[in-house]
């Protein structure tokens, strides 16, 4: 038995050994990974075979960079790794040796022991020789091999995705990038089974198809996954989405020895689309309750959305549409009446135009639509369409003009048969007295369904988020929707108009100075002529008086003042004159204007109902019809001379 004291016994022991033994400790990076070993103790053999001093103050590394291509840092991590004695035989050549060194080493607790010896050249055998060559090429090899590994691992370490490695059938993370880690990042993954490191996963679709792979081997892809993750061990769990990779690896036998995990987090990208998805359901209930045709077409004219109202005109369900081309939806007649409305809307033109649908058996529609290019980085991509049913307005619209063409018969006759005035009389006033009871009743029809409309408009947009408001889709059809309703209000107040003239008819004239009426009306329309930049010259006498019903009598001076402002030419500056002289037969008002003038045959229409013959601003033709019926009405006469270009005067004479 040895009696020398254990701690005289080792110093002395390792100082006459003829090997040399060196002590190491591992040093790790934030990742829990060994990057180099430190020098622990360095016996007397080890600093004279490796020419280092009693306490290195360089690393094992940075001592001997080459290991890093000869295979010996490679021994020394598996050694410490693996808790086994291992050995390594090395061609060593260096510090004026060129030799073999046999090296073996163990881990001793948080320590690596290494021990290692030389063998002179000059002794080699031929099979030491061939034994030596062999050993070249394959620490060659293994160095080759890890450099390959010093590589990947900084591929990974670097990549722009989260990528991880787990080994085993555990599943047991060998390496996360720092991609990965941020994750996670409070949460120890190095070293941990998944289930144990993300319990959260446990009975999750990633781990099972882990599992999958690593048992057959089958590479899995998935697109928008939902994984639940907890960015801390106490933390609440988030809802992310991620694309991700899964393979298998295998090792130097081939055979699956863990798993490769590649994956990109799209939860953003998820989350827009979802809102996206669900403004577009917004948008649908908004649409569908609509009784308005509301769709869009590409540019190779198919449909690639359609409302509900849709079903009923064409007896299909919408959604059988999408990708049809709009010419084999309506047919050939309906498309080639619309076909060059389309070709503007597709050139970038925004058009509102009145259509006939062409007969169909049991079909016959009057339609108002409008159309609006989709303009995306300056080249139109399709156009939305809105269209209305206007059959009832223009049908109404058209008995009036029938019964209009057949007043202007019966007048005849009576200047030919005055023997049946008093009948034709009696019957132009039955007649008269019917066109203003259809109007008025067109009129009150159409004002609760359009209220209705016009309330559900506003109440769906008060719903709406304002997320949603603000998509440009969903913005262009409220403002076309809104523009719509306020047309057929429009329309809607001046067929009440018409209605009322059977009672303006009966309206007692009396004394009103005409000046004091057009001061009124030029009022109410300062606001126009100023936006117009229009200059408005009244030459009336104060004290010139109009024997006519004074409410009538201004509705005649609003619409010619304020047509004058509404058609004038963007090529010059406004200007209206008003004037007015008394005359044997009674009162001459002129109205004259720079404006953009009328041709012959648009000054024949002009007094027409309904008649517009400049679309270019609002209006719905029923103005100057209102002004001629009051002042033929009170027996007084209205003319027009027009130059286009130069302008137009209105002439209306009052009777004494």
């Amino acid at each position: 038995m040895i009696s020398v004291p254990a701690e005289e016994f080792l110093p002395a022991l390792l100082d006459l050994s003829v090997s040399g033994v060196v002590c190491y400790d591992p040093l790790t990076n934030a990742a829990g990974e060994i990057v180099d070993f430190a020098f622990a103790y360095v016996n007397p053999v080890a600093r004279r075979l490796l020419g280092v001093p009693t306490h290195p103050a360089t690393t094992y590394l940075q001592q001997f960079p080459d290991t890093l291509t000869n295979g010996a840092f490679a021994f020394h991590l598996n050694a410490y790794q693996s808790e086994q004695p291992a050995y390594f035989d090395l061609n060593y050549q260096g510090g004026g040796y060129d030799t073999y060194c046999r090296v073996a080493g163990r881990r001793l607790g948080h320590q690596l022991l290494v021990s290692f010896s030389f063998s002179q050249e000059q002794d080699r055998s031929q099979v030491e020789q061939t034994l030596r060559e062999s050993r070249a090429r394959e620490q060659a090899a293994r160095a080759q091999a890890e450099l390959e590994r010093a590589r990947l691992e900084r591929l990974f370490m670097h990549a722009p995705a989260a990528i991880c490695i787990l080994s085993g059938p555990e599943l047991v993370y060998e390496l996360v990038n720092p991609i990965y880690q941020q994750f996670f990042p409070e949460r120890q993954l190095v070293g941990k089974p998944l289930r144990e490191a993300l319990p959260e996963l446990a009975d999750h679709a990633a781990y099972y198809t882990m599992r999958e792979v690593f048992d057959t081997g089958v590479t899995k892809w998935q697109q928008a996954l939902h994984v639940p993750l907890a960015r801390t061990d106490n933390g609440g769990l988030e809802d992310r989405y991620f694309n991700y990779v899964q393979q298998a690896r295998y090792d130097e036998q081939g055979r699956i020895d863990g798993v490769l995990v590649f994956g990109f987090e799209v939860t953003e990208q998820v989350r827009a689309r979802q809102s996206v998805e669900a403004s577009a359901q917004q948008l649908r209930l908004l649409t569908d309750t609509l009784p308005v045709l509301i769709g869009y077409l590409d540019r190779e004219r198919r449909y690639q959305f359609t409302n509900e109202a849709y079903r009923a005109w064409f007896n299909q369900d919408p959604a059988a549409l999408l990708g049809r081309p709009v010419r084999e939806v309506v047919g050939e007649k309906a498309y080639a009446a619309t076909s060059g409305y389309m070709d503007r809307a597709l050139a970038g033109e925004r058009l509102d135009f009145e259509a006939q649908m062409p007969d169909r058996e049991g079909f016959t529609k009057y339609i108002r639509t409008s159309y609006v290019p989709d303009v995306r980085d300056g080249e139109v991509v399709g156009f939305y369409t809105l269209v209305n049913d206007i059959t009832e307005q223009v049908e109404a619209r058209q008995q009036v003009q029938l019964l209009n063409e057949e007043l202007a018969g019966i007048n005849a006759e009576l200047v030919a048969a005055n023997a049946e005035l008093h009948n034709m009389n009696t019957q132009l006033t039955r007649t008269n007295v019917d066109l203003d009871t259809f109007v008025y009743t067109a009129s009150h029809d159409l004002k609760a369904p359009i209220i209705n409309i016009e309330g559900i408009l506003q109440a769906l947009q008060e719903h709406l988020p304002p997320e949603v408001q603000q998509d440009e889709l969903v913005g262009q059809l409220l403002g076309l929707l809104h523009d719509t309703v306020a047309r057929f209000q429009v329309t809607i107040s001046h067929l009440t108009d018409l209605s009322k003239l059977q009672l303006a008819h009966a309206a007692p004239a009396e004394p009103v100075l005409l000046a004091l009426v057009i001061e009124d009306v030029r009022l109410d329309l300062a606001s126009d002529l100023h936006a117009a930049a229009a200059q408005l010259i009244v030459e009336v006498a104060p004290d010139l008086q109009v024997s006519f019903a004074p409410q009538n009598l201004r509705s005649i001076v609003y619409n010619l003042l304020s047509n004058a402002v509404k058609y004038r030419s963007p090529d010059r500056a406004s200007v209206v004159q008003v004037s007015a002289e008394q005359t044997l037969q009674g009162v001459v008002l002129t109205v004259q204007d720079n404006g953009l003038g009328l041709s012959e045959m648009h000054q024949r229409q002009i007094f027409g109902l309904f008649q517009r013959l400049h679309t270019h601003v609002e209006g719905t033709g029923v103005g100057l019809y209102l002004v001629k019926r009051l002042v033929e009405n009170a027996g007084g006469t209205i003319s027009v001379h027009s130059e286009v270009g130069v302008g137009s005067a209105f002439r209306v004479s009052f009777p004494a």
